[in-house]
Order: C-alpha cells, then sequence, then structure tokens
C-alpha cells in the first residue's frame, strides 16, 4: 500500500489517478456499503481499532536515559556487528529513519502510519453508530462499540500528540504544535497540518469522557477489550500531563475504588513474570505484538544490533530492599535487561499500551503533592511502596515541596520503566509550571578494533529548554514530502559525536 492511497484514507486526501488507489478505496470505502448490522462494527473494531500490530515503536524505550546500548564485548563471527536501524533514534539525530549505512525505515513502518490506520477504521465506526441505531440495531451492542472506539481513538491520539508533537504546557498548548487531528470517515480534497496540542488534548478528553459514560454499564469480557475503568484511569494520566490536578485526583479515586489491587511483591516469585494479564493490577492492555520489544531490544545473545540493557543510572536508583529489583530486571553476562515480562521465554503483555493499577497511584500522589496536599500525596506513595519493598526497608517519607515531587516522580521511574512511560514523563516535567524538572543525557557510542568493543565517545541530549526540537519525534520524510509542505517538522540540529 503506497503512502498516497493510506493518506487518502485516514488524512483525508482526495487522490483518484493511480489505479491502486481506486481499488483501495474500493475495498475499504469509509461509508457504510459493507456496514450492515452492528455486529459489522463490532468486526470492524476487533480487527482493525485494536489492531495486531501498531507499528514500529522500539524507540520509545531508547530515547530516555532508562536504556543504554548494549553490543556484544567481542566481534561477532564474520566481521563488524553491522549498524543499529535504531541508531539514529538513539542518538536523537535529524532524520531518525536514517541509519549511518544508508537504510532507511519506511514510512509504512512507522508508528504514525499505523495507528492513524486504525484511527480511520474507528472514525468509520463512530460514523455509522447512529445510522445503525436508526436501522433498529440492537443498542446493547452499538453503545459498547462506540464506548470502546472512542477510548481506543482517545489513546491513539495520546500516544501520537506525545511522540510526534510538543508536551502539554497550560501556557502554550493553544499554540504549541500537535498532530493532524481526524475525527470524520469522509474523504476531503484538501492536504492536513498539525492541530495544535490544545486541540488534540481537548479532543482526547471529550472521546475519554464519551468512553466512559457509554461504557458505564459495560463489563468487558477481557482486559484486552476497554471498558469504564480504562476510560477513567486513562482520564488520570491525561489530566495529570494537562496539570489539571483535581481532576486527575478525582478520576484516580474512580479507578482505585474498584476491585483492582496491588501485587504484594513480599509475597511475589520472581521466577514467574511479573506483568500479566490475569493480575490485579491490570486494567487495559492492547494485544498488538508489542511484547516481543523487550526480548528484541534486550537480549543480544540472539542479536548483533538494536541491542540494548537498563541503564546504571535507573539501576542505581532503587533503593536497599526494593523488591522491584528482582522482579522487574534479570541478570545476564552483559547487565541487567528489563524482565517484567517473558523471564521464562513467553509473553502475556504488550509494554507499550499498558494501563495498571500502580500508575493511577502514582498520578493522585503527584497530583496531590503539586497542589500542596502533601501528607495525603505521601499517605498515597506509601500504599504502594509497602507492596514493593521489603518492610525493614519503607522507611517513612518526611519531604516537601519540590523534594517531595521529584521523590514521587523518581518512584514513577522505577514502578513504571520500560512501560513507554519514561519519554513523555520527561517532556512533561520539562515544561511544568510549578516544578520544572530537566536533565542532560548521555548515550555512548561504541565501535570496534582487534581487541573487541570499545567507547568511541558519546551523543548528548540536553535539557529541553536547550534542545526542544529533539525531543519531537519528526513525522515521517514521506508523509511531510506528500503533504507539499502544509505538514512540517521543525528542524533538529545535526548531533555531533562528543569524543
Amino acid at each position: 500500500m503506497t503512502i498516497r492511497t493510506f493518506i487518502a484514507v485516514v488524512s483525508g486526501v482526495l487522490v483518484v489517478t493511480a489505479s491502486s488507489c481506486k481499488k483501495f478505496l474500493a475495498t475499504y470505502s469509509q461509508n457504510q456499503v459493507f456496514v450492515t448490522k452492528a455486529t459489522d462494527l463490532d468486526e470492524i473494531l476487533v480487527g482493525e481499532g485494536y489492531p495486531e500490530y501498531c507499528g514500529d515503536s522500539r524507540y520509545l524505550f531508547i530515547m530516555d536515559d532508562d536504556a543504554v546500548e548494549n553490543p556484544p564485548a567481542e566481534t561477532p563471527a564474520g566481521g563488524d556487528i553491522g549498524v543499529s536501524f535504531l541508531e539514529s533514534f538513539y542518538y536523537w539525530q535529524p532524520n531518525p529513519y536514517l541509519a549511518s549505512n544508508g537504510y532507511v525505515a519506511t514510512y509504512e513502518q512507522t508508528m504514525f502510519y499505523y495507528i492513524y490506520k486504525s484511527i480511520s477504521r474507528i472514525n468509520t465506526v463512530i460514523f455509522n453508530v447512529p445510522l445503525m441505531r436508526a436501522k433498529g440495531e440492537p443498542d446493547s451492542i452499538l453503545v459498547r462499540v462506540d464506548g470502546e472506539a472512542h477510548f481506543l481513538r482517545g489513546l491513539y491520539y495520546l500516544m501520537l500528540v506525545n511522540t510526534f508533537g510538543e508536551p502539554y504546557s497550560p501556557a502554550t498548548a493553544n499554540k504549541d504544535i500537535g498532530v493532524p487531528l481526524k475525527t470524520d470517515p469522509a474523504i476531503e480534497d484538501k492536504f492536513f497540518s498539525r492541530a495544535t496540542v490544545k486541540q488534540v488534548y481537548d479532543q482526547v478528553v471529550a472521546d475519554l469522557q464519551t468512553a466512559e459514560k457509554e461504557l458505564e454499564r459495560f463489563n468487558a469480557a477481557s482486559v484486552l477489550r476497554a471498558n469504564q475503568a480504562a476510560a477513567q484511569a486513562l482520564l488520570s494520566r491525561v489530566y495529570l500531563y494537562m496539570e489539571n490536578y483535581d481532576s486527575a485526583i478525582s478520576y484516580a479515586d474512580k479507578v482505585t475504588g474498584r476491585d483492582y489491587k496491588i501485587t504484594d511483591l513480599n509475597n511475589f516469585d520472581d521466577s514467574k513474570d511479573f506483568l500479566q494479564l490475569k493480575s490485579p493490577e491490570t486494567i487495559f492492555n492492547l494485544d498488538n505484538n508489542m511484547s516481543t520489544i523487550v526480548s528484541v531490544l534486550f537480549d543480544n545473545t540472539i542479536y548483533t544490533t538494536d541491542v540494548y540493557r537498563a541503564s546504571d543510572d535507573l539501576l542505581n536508583s532503587f533503593p536497599q530492599g526494593d523488591l522491584r529489583k528482582d522482579a522487574f530486571f534479570k541478570t545476564t553476562s552483559t547487565g541487567a535487561v528489563p524482565a517484567k515480562a517473558g523471564k521464562d521465554g513467553s509473553y502475556d503483555v504488550s509494554d507499550a499500551f499498558l494501563i495498571r493499577l500502580p500508575e493511577i497511584y502514582l498520578n493522585k500522589a503527584e497530583a496531590l503533592a503539586i497542589s500542596g496536599k502533601e501528607a495525603e500525596a505521601i499517605a498515597v506513595l506509601q500504599e504502594l511502596r509497602k507492596n514493593r519493598l521489603k518492610p525493614e526497608n519503607l522507611t517513612t517519607v518526611s519531604l516537601s515541596g519540590a523534594d517531595l515531587v521529584n521523590f514521587i516522580r523518581d518512584e514513577r521511574r522505577r514502578e513504571l520503566c520500560f512501560e513507554t512511560h519514561r519519554w513523555f514523563d520527561l517532556r512533561r516535567y520539562a515544561v511544568n509550571s510549578k516544578y520544572p524538572y530537566s536533565k542532560t543525557i548521555h548515550h555512548i557510542s561504541y565501535a570496534y578494533n582487534a581487541t573487541g568493543r570499545y567507547v568511541q565517545g558519546y551523543y548528548e541530549l540536553k535539557p529541553y529548554d536547550q534542545d526542544k526540537t529533539a525531543y519531537v519525534v519528526p513525522i515521517h520524510p514521506d508523509e511531510i514530502s506528500f503533504n507539499q509542505g502544509v505538514l512540517t517538522n521543525e528542524q533538529r540540529p545535526v548531533r555531533p559525536l562528543i569524543k
């Protein structure tokens, strides 16, 4: 499928000259021709709203300070290890889709492509719900399907804007660059530009609020399908990002008052996978094959390129007696690698689109602390920590102000590591209006000689206010080119190797 045929359906650009495009539009026309009953909408949602694959988003695990590159210590038999396909993301280069050996990640591989493809199908579902209702189709199916569709669209736009747009800053969100916003399934004869961050977040909130209302009376049979708790949990995250702390707290309370429970690691078998669909912590998980990310990115006994390990900076942040260090990681000959899932070689849970209860506690604790309700924040935080540390190592917390907020953020880093939170969190911390935080990150670059691997230097990501464009992943150049200058990226500087 070409870029143009994809955008004709997803971004709304009308292209009628190519025969392949005509064929594509005939098959996937976004009207109700192939929708005759409510169950058709459910099938579209299951098949393409909940996709098996959401594109290559591995870079969301390696651009921050939690992962470091970990190629083999010795040059493998047959020569050099080659060039990492993710190196330009890892080194925050101007065109991260282009590797130094000339390899180019295609547009059709990107998360941007796949998520907008799913959004196009979701728009079709939402558009057809009232039409099916007018035909007398069962409202019990239509309300649930509409609720799930709005949840998914809200989730996807949140992921998109936090990857390809700027972080939410209340003072500037109405002018900061977001991502293209398309909620109407109609094909339009125009190019699409970026909406503002505020416009995208407003859409996310509206979608999730609709989902919360419509999923009220439905209990999902599996955490692989959205329910009301998932919508409320995601709203707590969204409002935290937006610095709407009262709403973040309110929505966190709606979730913590349910039957979910935090796993007590004092009674947990570390040989088992911590992340499991059946865990009492799991609220929602998008089953999209992202669970293989850990094995692909963090096992250099199988792969010789694109391999990483947990950073010493992250590992050293776990205090004495923190049981997460054994539950979340496994030790290899070249260092610790994340192993929340897959310790026994099997995977039950996806990493990138996971919502679980500890995040909700952390959302609430951070919102309370920034709101000045410090005693309440500490009480919420301790509810999590007592299930994560040995009793003799559960220290009291007597911090306040920025120290307390940063302590909660450190707990968030430890608890949610390698679940695609850290990169988004670093961005929003940097623009927080009350307690801004930013840091310099170094990523080491390796090379090989006759004696094996050596450090040839490092690349540096400066704090956000000094290096703003590097914190926004560029939209693929093919999409930019096709939109003829209407859709743009801000130019990233070339990042030199520092020796």
